[in-house]
């Protein structure tokens, strides 16, 4: 049973804790204003200590001031086993959240904590009165491919802040 609990800020180091690493054989860009699927053969590590893109530290350092602006820290949890975690921004911009991030530990992948971790993210800005969320994707075919189940499409105009941040990303609307 996936256990879904809001966390402190001081709980970011959790982040650490996560096993990012995958081996990914497809992956997606955005032509036409729809997804493309192309063939790939990358190996992502795990998280790397210190600074620097990828690593532990950039990633706590971009999250904190996220849950300043109002962001919400969701650990997910199998057992006493720490399995994903998620931080959305219930009221991002008018009636738009902001899932700012979302990750799933390799031993808990496909097993549900993905999904607890995405409909915990969206009761949450539905109750805050969010008609839809913003989601910044990596290329990643998995990744694509469980925001593409949970109903994310192509934003038909990034928004503009995220995009500058993230520009590399796929940027995604999900109607809640």
């Amino acid at each position: 049973m996936i256990d879904i609990r809001r966390l402190e800020p001081d709980d970011l180091r959790l982040i650490g804790e996560i096993d990012r690493s995958e081996r990914v054989r497809h992956a997606y860009r955005i032509v036409d204003g729809d997804f493309e699927r192309y063939e790939v053969d990358w190996d992502i590590p795990t998280w790397y200590p210190g600074e620097g893109p990828h690593h532990v530290e950039t990633h706590i350092d971009d999250m904190a001031p996220v849950l300043e602006i109002g962001g919400v820290l969701l650990g997910a949890f199998d057992g006493d086993a720490f399995a994903g975690i998620v931080i959305v921004v219930p009221r991002f911009e008018g009636t738009m959240a902001w899932l700012a991030f979302l990750h799933v530990s390799r031993p808990h992948r496909r097993s549900g904590v993905g999904a607890a971790l995405w409909d915990e993210a969206a009761r949450l800005a539905r109750a805050a009165g969010a008609t839809s969320m913003y989601v910044s994707a990596i290329t990643s075919g998995p990744a694509v491919d469980f925001y593409r189940r949970h109903g994310c499409e192509v934003a038909p105009e990034p928004h503009p802040d995220l995009l500058a941040k993230e520009p590399d990303d796929l940027h995604l609307i999900c109607r809640l």
